[in-house]
């Protein structure tokens, strides 16, 4: 065609339309061989930011090896919180010591040089230092070999420049503690939430930090006096206040509960102590509450007397946990638990809830029998459930009684409620009126089970994970639904990362309250 255009203007120069067919032709060959315009973004950095906020941590780790502007935002996220581990850690005893054997010794090593780097990365990096929001420490409570207080020194002088730390979560020995605070206390003074966890005995805490909105405290042994001082000097800030000592009584004054919206305790209840009532009637924000307690006297009347002088009390309540490890050999307070009933029944926002008692003789005398367990049905909305099972409840009766809304199931047993110690009948007995859409079984490692897979097969064939004690195990299915095997979560994954493999798993709702988990 290009030669016939080009023949007819040799033939006549001026021909109009031949000219103009030319002119499109090339115009249109120039179009086709020059270079593509560059590709603009749909939606720009900013909303991909704002979407990637929704997501959980394992889809944004996937998201890194996605050639994508998605790509870089999920790692600005993911590094917003950093976990650093100085040391190995052994869950059966919960202590952080070194693994025995070779394996264990590289593990260890391999995260020590992890916490290295991410440690001269803050120092070198200031623009990556001023994206990390939480750091979560975890070292061993003895310097073994020296490396330690190497380490404790690095973090030192990374800390000045984490200039956007907000919350701080330390796990150490008390010599380890000391030397953070101090570097916190002077380059973060207007820190939000710390938690610490000192199993070796209470740390000092004689320092300034008066913006805390998120405290929490676990240790053993020692005296509360540091403790109520030191919440007492963030009282008009505190929302959320975490206390873990089976030996402390806590003081009310230090606290405005009028301000919580979370509250945790374990500790000890002594005679005419009034912590009950004082909750019950100023908690009015409060949206969590968990007690865990040993009780020295009878403290059902809290609970009655406050709702007959306020009616419905903390109106905004969607989870409770009420536990009781021990009472006073002369406390008979068969009232406890049939008045927590009542306080409970009826709560269409709640939805977690646990309910147990250490063992046979202090169930007998807190009042926890088979009649507790009928205030279930009427907690329309609740995902999560842990309570004890009693003598007196037939399992036949009690899968029933479960809400059809629960997808996370814990049972604490002091016994098998069978005559026999093979604990499949008891299981069989369970199965029919179990919840369908059950995704989360716990059980206490005392059943005698020769294979875990005898939940799943004979009482929970629904079940994504299950817990047996200590160890978790995610159900794999085939492609006909059929279970093919129990995979076991790694110990260090249990640890470190229960929350984020539970969610992995579809079983958010059964991940427990974690004292070194910030509000996002």
């Amino acid at each position: 065609m290009s030669q016939d255009l080009q023949a007819a203007l040799v033939a006549e120069p001026d021909n109009p339309e031949a000219k103009a067919l030319l002119h499109q032709r090339s115009v249109t060959v120039e179009k086709l061989l020059s270079p593509l315009p560059a590709k603009k973004e749909r939606f720009s950095i900013e909303i991909w930011h704002e979407i990637a906020l929704y997501l959980p941590r394992h889809d944004l780790k996937a998201l890194l090896f996605i050639p994508h502007t998605i790509s870089r935002v999920a790692s600005q996220l993911l590094f917003r919180k950093l976990d650093l581990h100085f040391g190995g850690i052994d869950a059966e005893e919960d202590l952080w010591i070194h693994h025995a054997g070779e394996a264990g010794f590289a593990d260890d090593a391999r995260h020590a040089q992890r916490s290295a780097d991410i440690l001269t990365r803050i120092i070198v990096d200031l623009k990556f230092a001023s994206a990390v929001r939480t750091l979560r420490i975890y070292a061993p409570l003895r310097d073994r070999d020296g490396a330690l207080a190497f380490q404790i020194g690095m973090l030192t002088n990374a800390l000045p420049n984490l200039i956007n730390l907000r919350n701080v979560h330390i796990s150490a020995g008390v010599e380890g503690i000391i030397p953070v605070l101090r570097v916190l206390q002077t380059c973060t003074p207007r820190l939000r939430g710390l938690s610490i966890h000192s199993p070796d005995g209470p740390t000092d805490l004689q320092f300034e930090f008066k913006h805390l909105a998120h405290f929490s405290y676990c240790t053993s042994g020692g005296t509360a006096n540091q403790v109520h001082s030191f919440l007492a000097q963030n009282r008009d800030f505190l929302r959320i206040v975490y206390i873990d000592n089976p030996h402390w009584v806590f003081s009310t004054n230090s606290v405005s509960f009028r301000n919580l919206t979370h509250f945790h305790f374990t500790g000890y209840v002594p005679l005419n102590n009034q912590i009950f009532a004082d909750i019950l009637a100023n908690g009015r924000q409060m949206e969590s509450l968990s007690l865990c307690c040993s009780l020295e006297g009878a403290t059902s009347q809290q609970f009655r007397a406050t709702h007959r002088a306020y009616g419905p009390v903390l109106p905004f309540l969607r989870h409770f946990s009420f536990s009781v490890t021990g009472v006073h050999r002369r406390v008979c307070d068969r009232d406890l638990f049939p008045a927590i009933a009542d306080f409970l029944r009826g709560r269409n926002q709640l939805r977690s809830l646990t309910l147990t008692a250490h063992d046979e003789s202090v169930q007998r005398a807190v009042g926890f029998d088979a009649a507790v367990w009928g205030v279930l049905p009427s907690l329309v909305n609740l995902r999560n459930l842990k309570i004890a099972y009693p003598p007196d409840l037939s399992p036949g009766l009690a899968s029933w009684l479960i809400p059809r809304s629960v997808l996370a199931l814990s049972l604490t047993l002091e016994h098998i409620p069978s005559s026999s110690r093979d604990p499949v009948p008891f299981l069989e007995q369970l199965r029919p009126g179990i919840p369908p859409t059950l995704r989360y079984i716990g059980l206490p490692d005392l059943l005698p089970l020769r294979n875990v897979s005898a939940i799943v097969g004979h009482g929970f064939p629904m079940v994504r994970v299950v817990r047996v004690g200590n160890s978790y195990f995610g159900v794999i299915r085939g492609g006909d639904n059929v279970v093919k095997e129990l995979e076991q979560c790694p110990k260090r994954t249990v640890a470190y990362h229960c929350a984020e493999w539970l969610e992995w798993r579809g079983c958010e709702d059964a991940c427990a309250q974690d004292p070194s988990e910030f509000p996002s």
